[in-house]
């Protein structure tokens, strides 16, 4: 009997050990598992900012008006691209905007690819010089300056220069 208690006894440490050793194989695959996820959501985050995107600044006038436009040419991954845009005139000549009259502008909270945004303004009847300017921010990035060179347009929103 004494061998048949220790063959028992022997048989039930080794279940016992055995179900603690799956247990903790159980609970570090569930924690790896959860580790896995966490990083796959990680990676799902990152996939979805941009890596490269291409804005456009334009700049032209007709009908005695000016127009300032912004176009989103490219993006890679998709991106939250916050962007104004706006239009400064001045009837001397100016090497910055920081010298010049706003006459306009307009905001998006976000520029998707192949969207544009625009603000125009009245030539007031007047040959001055224009300049436009887009500032832009692109997913949790700095921001980022776009300017024409000033240009001189008639009262009939012709370019002279």
């Amino acid at each position: 009997m004494n061998v048949v208690k220790k063959r028992c006894l022997g048989a039930l440490l080794a279940f016992a050990c055995a179900a603690c050793c799956f247990a903790g194989v159980a609970s570090f695959t569930t924690v790896a598992a959860a580790k896995s996820a966490e990083y796959a959501a990680d990676a799902e985050v990152e996939a979805e900012r941009g890596l490269i995107t291409n804005l456009m600044l334009y700049s032209w006038g007709e009908d005695g008006q000016i127009w300032a436009q912004v176009k989103n040419q490219f993006t890679l991954f998709p991106s939250v691209i916050i962007v104004y845009v706006e239009l400064y005139s001045s009837t001397t000549y100016q090497e910055s905007y920081t010298a010049m009259e706003l006459e306009g502008r307009e905001y998006i909270a976000d520029l998707n690819m192949g969207e544009t945004i625009e603000v125009s303004a009245s030539t007031g009847g007047e040959q001055k010089y224009w300049m436009a300017r887009a500032r832009y921010k692109f997913d949790d990035r700095d921001w980022v300056e776009k300017t024409t060179d000033a240009l001189l347009y008639s009262a009939a929103g012709v370019c002279l220069s």
